[in-house]
C-alpha cells in the first residue's frame, strides 16, 4: 500500500505544482524573475519536477513507517513541518545567490502545496 500511496503522491504534487505554475500572474512573475538555464529541455524540466515530487513523497513514506506513524491529519503535519527544508534553500538562494524574493516566495509556496499534499496522501495510504 505504501507504494500505491507514493504513487499517488507523486502524481497529485506533480498536477498541483504544474497548476500552480500555469497561473496566469505566478507564470508572468516566474518569466519576469527567472533565467531558464541553457539547453534544459521542458520535458527535462518536467521530469525533474516528477522527481523530486517522486523522491519527497518517499521521504516523508519513509519518515512516517520509520516512526511508526499513520493517517492523513499526521502526514500533512510532517509535510507542513518539512517545508523548513526548502525555506532554508531558498533563503540561500535569495540571500548569496540574488533570487528575486518574490520567485523565491512563489517556489516557497509550491513547496509548502506540494509537502502537505504529499503528507496527507501518502498518510492514507499508511
Amino acid at each position: 500500500m505504501i507504494a500505491l500511496g507514493i504513487a499517488v503522491a507523486t502524481v497529485v504534487s506533480f498536477i498541483a505544482s504544474a497548476a500552480l505554475y500555469s497561473l496566469p500572474p505566478v507564470a508572468a512573475l516566474v518569466t519576469r524573475t527567472s533565467t531558464p538555464r541553457p539547453g534544459v529541455s521542458v520535458p527535462l524540466q518536467m521530469a525533474s519536477v516528477l522527481l523530486r515530487s517522486l523522491l519527497a513523497s518517499c521521504l516523508i513514506a519513509g519518515l512516517m513507517a520509520a516512526a511508526d506513524w499513520h493517517g492523513p491529519f499526521i502526514g500533512g503535519l510532517l509535510g507542513l513541518a518539512l517545508v523548513i527544508i526548502p525555506l532554508i534553500l531558498l533563503l540561500g538562494g535569495v540571500v548569496h545567490e540574488n533570487t528575486a524574493p518574490s520567485a523565491a516566495g512563489i517556489h516557497l509556496v509550491d513547496w509548502i502545496v506540494k509537502l502537505t499534499l504529499i503528507g496527507v496522501i501518502v498518510g492514507l495510504f499508511i
